[in-house]
């Protein structure tokens, strides 16, 4: 499936790029960062900003972890790690590649692996068990490994195959609710304004200012070119009070932004939520990828956690000192497990 060509900036749909959108090899995403970025940039654009920023945030109450990861974050920023390219990057949190993209992924990581470009070249979002050989020939063009996050799947390409508690709880709590889940395909502007803001109130508001700060014309252009879907629940007026976005690439499914307002039913309004995006991927025999995040709520409801991979290419430096401090990264994860990052809260 190609990407569908919109035509405008990065900066149309979000906020907080600090880069452009760029199309190579047959519609292949590439994201290059600007020199001029916005002072809170994303983690989709910036690795850097996932590994250090992101993370520094979420260690409340871990002061000298907090300063540590701030320090790295300034270190990085030292070595030039925010001047990057990142192929195969659409501008969402999980990307899905079908098979054939490989290849393009690979020929486009070589022709960067080759120039004089002094940009840092990454691919996010590698699982050992679905891209081991695309992983492979990475290393052997001189990039190195590096752990990203945990993500969870749910795989429902062959049914349900255990009915944890939780989930059947929540199944059964939205049948009970008053609330209609609805497929919508089609949005006005008033709508897409309404999105981003239930999107904003809980990714911006509630978690971190480095997660995408989308725009309104990013929920119009997604859903209204038909690349994604928004599955709503809404109330007796007819008014969406959650909602997720749906992005199916092959059997796989992700869902790239959601949002709710928790006063509107309670606090278990995101429960209901996933259980009308549990239905939808049940019914469809789909795999669903659910991202990070939230991660003992996933595994509560059936998860299976996934280490997730950034593979990272340096610029030339003197005395090749770059290349060789992200391959002793490497080398010293190299055993680490997706067990050992949930035991630490992923």
């Amino acid at each position: 499936m190609n990407e569908p060509q919109w035509g405008h900036s990065l900066q149309e749909w979000m906020v907080n790029a600090g880069a452009e959108l760029h199309y190579e090899q047959s519609a292949l995403p590439l994201t290059i960062t600007k020199e001029e970025g916005p002072k809170a940039n994303c983690y989709i654009t910036s690795p850097k900003i996932a590994w250090f920023d992101y993370a520094a945030e979420e260690v409340k109450g871990h002061f000298l972890l907090k300063k540590g990861l701030q320090l790295l974050s300034h270190f990085a920023n030292l070595m030039g790690l925010n001047s990057n390219i990142i192929v195969g990057n659409f501008p969402v949190s999980t990307n899905v590649w079908p098979v054939e993209e490989n290849k393009k992924i690979l020929d486009k990581c070589r022709l960067e692996a080759q120039s004089q470009s002094q940009r840092f070249v990454f691919v996010r979002n590698l699982l050992i068990h679905q891209h081991a050989q695309l992983i492979e020939e990475l290393i052997s063009l001189g990039f190195a490994l590096l752990p990203a996050r945990v993500i969870y799947e749910f795989d429902l390409r062959q049914g349900m195959k255990s009915k944890p508690s939780h989930l059947m709880r929540d199944i059964g709590a939205l049948k009970k609710s008053q609330l209609l889940v609805e497929l919508v395909t089609v949005v006005d502007e008033k709508e897409a304004t309404w999105l981003q803001h239930l999107y904003d109130l809980i990714y911006i508001q509630k978690h971190s200012v480095f997660n995408a700060n989308y725009t309104p014309t990013f929920f119009r252009d997604m859903i209204n070119s038909a690349y994604m879907s928004s599955l709503c629940l809404k109330n007796e007026q007819g008014e969406t009070v959650a909602f997720a976005l749906l992005h199916q690439i092959d059997d796989t499914l992700t869902v790239p932004a959601l949002g709710y307002i928790e006063s509107e039913s309670g606090p278990g309004i995101y429960r209901l939520l996933f259980a009308a995006i549990f239905n939808y991927t049940l019914e469809h025999q789909l795999m669903l990828n659910y991202s990070s995040g939230a991660g003992d709520f996933k595994r509560k409801r059936g998860a299976v956690g996934r280490l997730e991979y950034t593979a990272v290419k340096t610029p030339s430096s003197f005395l090749n000192w770059k290349a060789r401090l992200m391959h002793w990264v490497s080398k010293r994860t190299k055993h680490l497990s997706e067990q050992d990052l949930i035991q630490r809260g992923a």
